[in-house]
């Protein structure tokens, strides 16, 4: 278990330090873009950047063009494996509970419902192989929680990706002009 928790925050690490190289190479090239776009801008269109400064100026151009797409996903990532123990505990508690309050079927009455063929020979062993089939079955419980769980870190991640996408740059310079 140390060694999977060892071997997961390495791998965590890893992924975030090469998130970290990567932003700041594009970060790089959005400031870079952001100096040519004030140019231009301050040449053909100065109405635009009433009120800004070209340091005020750029981090509204980074808002607008750096990546966001990237760091979402590293966090969906990462709260899905750091939350993938504890979403194994809450599944095997569920279905210690479903299982105690009679809600689900046990395995042994599963394995009666099993075909496996003629009762012949080797009967006691047919069981046993309905038996072990019928634990697997309950697998599918598990499968589809762990499913579900992803759907929802995935579907939280995403709608705030939406929620704060930016503008067009002319749209963000005119929302977030400084008040003088």
């Amino acid at each position: 278990m140390l060694i999977g928790l060892a071997t997961l925050l390495g791998v965590s690490a890893f992924l975030v330090g090469l998130y970290a190289l990567w932003a700041r190479r594009i970060e790089a090239e959005v400031a870079e873009g952001a100096a040519i776009e004030w140019t231009a801008l301050s040449k053909n269109d100065p109405q635009v950047l009433a009120g800004y400064d070209e340091e005020s100026f750029a981090k509204v151009y980074r808002i607008v063009y750096f990546p966001r797409f990237p760091g979402y996903a590293l966090a969906a990532a990462l709260t899905f494996l750091f939350s993938f123990p504890v979403i194994l505990g809450l599944l095997s508690a569920l279905s210690s509970i479903r299982q105690r309050a009679g809600l689900g079927d046990g395995s042994e009455t599963l394995a009666r419902l099993v075909p496996l063929g003629p009762r012949s020979a080797g009967a006691d062993q047919n069981e046993e192989v309905a038996l072990i089939l019928a634990d697997n079955f309950s697998g599918f419980f598990f499968f589809f929680g762990i499913l579900i769980s992803w759907a929802v870190i995935f579907a939280f991640f995403m709608a705030r990706y939406h929620a704060r996408r930016p503008g067009y740059l002319r749209d963000e310079l005119i929302r977030r002009r400084p008040v003088a």
